[in-house]
């Protein structure tokens, strides 16, 4: 098993959704993928952004994230090389796994100052 960062998704048996963020050897660092996909969208409320997400006004902020999440998730269990679906129990027998708490300071991988 090879856990690709910010590729795979991985499943507990809650039905929540991680993000590995950070590999080193057998150990990996996995975040709420919620929390991964909210950092992908840079809100500037100019009119490339506005045209860009017409479809989302009136919605809800979370929804755009959401629907990343889903796609990336579909396409994960299509097994065609967009990433893969993992559950938890199975990764944990193969990995040390640790957890960014989703109320901590996240700092994006992708996100430059």
């Amino acid at each position: 098993m090879q856990i690709e960062v910010l590729k795979d998704i991985i499943r507990d048996e809650r039905g929540n959704y991680y993000v590995a963020v950070h590999s080193e050897g057998k150990e990996l660092t996995l975040v709420n993928a919620f929390v991964e996909a909210s950092y992908d969208i840079i809100l500037k409320f100019d009119d490339e952004f506005k045209e860009k997400y017409r479809e989302y006004e009136g919605s809800f902020i979370g929804k755009i994230p959401m629907d990343n999440l889903r796609h990336d998730y579909v396409f994960a269990l299509k097994d065609e090389g967009y990433g893969r679906v993992y559950d938890l129990k199975e990764v944990s027998e193969h990995y040390k796994v640790t957890f960014i708490d989703m109320i901590e300071f996240y700092r994006n991988p992708k996100w430059k100052k």
